[in-house]
């Protein structure tokens, strides 16, 4: 396996876990490049690399520079790069590729598509690293890092990366709010939110095994009109959205699945 010297610009939850990985298995994360010194700080100890926080500072020998920043961010990255040699990814969903052209000749997506938090521990094992390069040499080199920790590299072009993260939000981002209102609800009833652990867990079971589209359960799917407004009403002393949310995607339940029939 060919070893990377890799420079890591940004030290968020995306950084922290690719930087371990990189680490884990032989090559070397040589700096750590961040906005904020104690977060810069601590992944560059973790890593046993140096750090800094002034993008000119930047080590210009690396093989590799992984931005991981939030979308945002990333023109700000971008604007105070120097030209580089080695090759220049980020680890954006929705940033095209093309975005990184004007600080290296080799440039590309390196986009593991996965929730990461800091405090949680992670395997990388089959996880998909969406892969888009300037040139079949990079490519080629992304793939066989992302391999290396474990990853499943595929090949996806910046549109079909976009749609790919907007699914991700769906299924992610979205389905952990709805979590998050069924524990406060929870919480403010006197019950807890480990009664419903089993319930997700077989939830999301049923979903990956038999696929989403069969297991919807529930009174929207029944048209059960009575017991969606009585849970609306009960919802009353809660934020108003909630309302919304309920009614909106019980409506959507039940019109999908007229759809499907």
């Amino acid at each position: 396996m060919v070893k990377y010297r890799i420079v890591q610009i940004g030290a968020g939850n995306v950084a922290t876990h690719i930087s371990k990985a990189f680490q884990e298995v032989g090559h070397s994360v040589v700096q750590v490049v961040g906005r904020a010194e104690a977060n810069a700080r601590a992944l560059a100890k973790e890593v046993g690399a140096a750090y800094t926080i002034t993008m000119s500072n930047i080590d210009k020998t690396a093989d590799l520079y992984i931005i991981s920043v939030p979308d945002s961010a990333i023109p700000n990255v971008l604007s105070a790069l120097p030209q580089l040699s080695g090759i220049v990814v980020h680890t954006s969903g929705s940033t095209p590729a093309s975005a990184l052209q004007k600080v290296s000749e080799s440039y590309g997506v390196f986009y593991p598509f996965q929730t990461f938090s800091k405090a949680r521990s992670i395997s990388l094992k089959g996880v998909p690293f969406c892969i888009e390069a300037s040139g079949a040499d990079v490519v080629s080199a992304l793939s066989q890092i992302a391999a290396s920790i474990g990853g499943k590299p595929v090949e996806m072009d910046s549109e079909q990366r976009r749609w790919l993260h907007l699914t991700g939000v769906f299924a992610c981002n979205f389905v952990n709010h709805m979590f998050s209102i069924s524990q406060v609800i929870a919480q403010e009833k006197g019950l807890t939110f480990d009664m419903l652990k089993p319930l997700i867990r077989e939830t999301v079971s049923k979903a990956l095994e038999g696929g989403p589209e069969n297991s919807q359960t529930g009174p929207a799917i029944r048209g059960d009109s009575e017991t969606i407004e009585k849970h609306v009403a009960m919802l009353k002393d809660f934020d108003t959205e909630w309302r919304d949310i309920y009614r909106l995607l019980s409506s959507s339940i039940w019109n999908t699945a007229q759809n499907n029939d």
